[in-house]
Formats: structure tokens, C-alpha cells, sequence
């Protein structure tokens, strides 16, 4: 998804993620289990929570070796915090309902799960400032931003919940195991033009593979964020909003009482 221009700006609450493709063609199963509005639209800003007081599981700790940190393929996705592997326990059930799922030879590679507000808030930033470059009107910057970062201010941030987790595949064959090809990860990294879900910037088979994986979630019963084909949750205010469900079940993991989450949207534009 590139960038916006001033110029091509659309208020966030009007933009989606592109539809499901047509080729190859995309089961009901799939397509209606992606967000496709932003993460913080005001609809999904506005779902009330129901805390469920779920357990959070390291997976560090888990030996399966079909579950692993995304790191052991490259050291470019080493986290630089502690916890990011954890995740609610309602993920975790269904990160192995994926495995029951998968091929055996397959495996889920995950990169981030939990992340406290401050390591949101450097993701946010920096992302800030790179799109700052292409669009210097702020208040239509961070509009742009936060549809590639949640925000921190005046929202929820669905990886501080724990309730999310960034993931992809690999394929294990002859002891030797490696990333199926589903085009480029993440947007901490750098503009990605492939990040949508559905982005028509991607070949065959990297779409044959992003169905691979969108399959085995919604049948384990997580949804995507149709801007980022890695974006996987349960139990947030985007699983909420995707599902029909009145209420999300997990709150921030984090401290509450974080300074950040006291940031006010004007000074903190005044900051940059």
C-alpha cells in the first residue's frame, strides 16, 4: 500500500483495504474475516470491553518445534524487548487449532505478540516521521500513520493487549526449514508495498500462499487486518468488530496507569 499525497487524501473512515482477489478466488470463510476498515476506525474505537482476565503464555516456553520466533530465520526480526512472545492464552489455542490445520510440514513463524506501550510508541513515531516526508501536513500524516501503526492516543493498541500476533509460514523438509514466500513483512521496516492483505502487487504464488495461511486462521477462529496480510488476533476490538461480537475480552497488558496513554493529540504533533 503506498503512501497517500495531500492531494489523493481521503478522511481514514472512508478508506478500506482492497477486496479479496479473484484470482484465485477466495472462499466466504476468508473474505469476511478481515477488518477492512482501519485499525482505529471510530467503529472499532467505539466497541466496549469486557475484561476476561485470560493468562498470558510465553511461547518461548513452548517446545514445538512448528512454533517458532521468526528470528530463527533472520536475524533482521531479533525483538529488542521483553515479552514479546507472549500472547493470551485464547491465541495460543488457537495459534495450535492453526497447526491441527496446517499441512504437517508446515509450521507458524511469529515475530511480535505482546508489546508495551512504549515499544508501540517508538514503532508510532517512527513511522510518523517517514511518512512526514511524503505528506508534511500533520494532522493528515498521523491519519496516515495510524493505519499503519495503531495509535496510542485516545485508542487501545491491539498488541499491547496481547490479543494480537504477527506471524507467517515455513515449510520444513529434509530437517531443513524455510519462510514461504508471502511477499514483504511488517511496515516497521520501511514502506512495504505489498502490506495489504489483497494487494494486487503480489504474485501467484505468494498469493497461494497468504490463502494458506488466511484459511488456517479463520478456521482457528482469528481474524486478519486487511492492511497487514501478517496481522492476526483474538479477543480485541478488531476481532470484536470482524465477528459481530459486543465486546472485545482483552484490555491493555500493560501498565494502565502509563504516562503514554495520558499523551494528548495536539501536544504531542507539537513534538514533531
Amino acid at each position: 500500500m503506498a503512501l497517500i499525497s495531500t492531494t489523493s487524501y481521503a478522511d481514514p473512515d472512508s478508506i478500506t483495504a482492497p477486496k479479496a482477489w479473484t484470482t484465485p478466488t477466495i472462499p466466504p470463510l476468508v473474505s469476511e474475516n478481515v477488518l477492512y476498515v482501519p485499525i482505529a476506525h471510530q467503529s472499532v474505537k467505539d466497541i466496549p470491553l469486557t475484561e476476561s482476565g485470560d493468562e498470558l503464555i510465553d511461547l518461548l516456553t513452548i517446545d514445538n518445534p512448528r512454533l517458532r520466533p521468526l528470528s530463527t530465520f533472520h536475524p533482521q526480526y531479533a525483538n529488542s524487548y521483553e515479552g514479546y512472545s507472549k500472547i493470551h492464552k485464547g491465541v495460543y489455542e488457537r495459534l495450535l487449532a492453526m497447526l491441527d490445520t496446517l499441512p504437517d510440514d508446515v509450521g507458524i513463524a511469529y515475530f511480535e505478540g505482546f508489546r508495551t506501550l512504549a515499544k508501540q510508541k517508538e514503532y508510532f513515531d517512527a513511522k510518523f516521521q517517514e511518512v512526514l516526508q511524503t505528506i508534511p501536513d500533520k494532522e493528515i500524516a498521523y491519519k496516515e500513520t495510524c493505519r499503519h501503526i495503531s495509535p496510542f492516543i485516545d485508542n487501545i493498541p491491539t498488541h499491547t493487549t496481547g490479543a494480537a500476533i504477527d506471524i507467517t509460514l515455513f515449510r520444513t523438509k529434509d530437517n531443513e526449514s524455510e519462510l514461504l514466500d508471502m511477499g514483504k513483512f511488517d511496515v516497521i521496516f520501511g514502506p512495504n508495498d505489498q502490506q495489504d492483505t489483497f494487494s494486487q502487487n503480489t504474485t501467484m504464488l505468494q498469493r497461494q500462499n497468504r490463502l494458506l495461511l488466511l484459511e488456517a486462521a479463520a478456521k482457528s477462529g482469528l481474524v486478519n487486518y486487511g492492511f497487514e496480510w501478517w496481522h492476526y488476533s483474538y479477543g480485541d476490538k478488531v476481532w470484536a468488530s470482524v465477528k459481530g461480537e459486543k465486546a472485545a475480552i482483552y484490555s491493555i497488558a500493560d501498565n494502565k496507569d502509563d504516562p503514554i496513554l495520558k499523551i494528548k493529540k495536539e501536544d504531542y504533533l507539537k513534538g514533531f
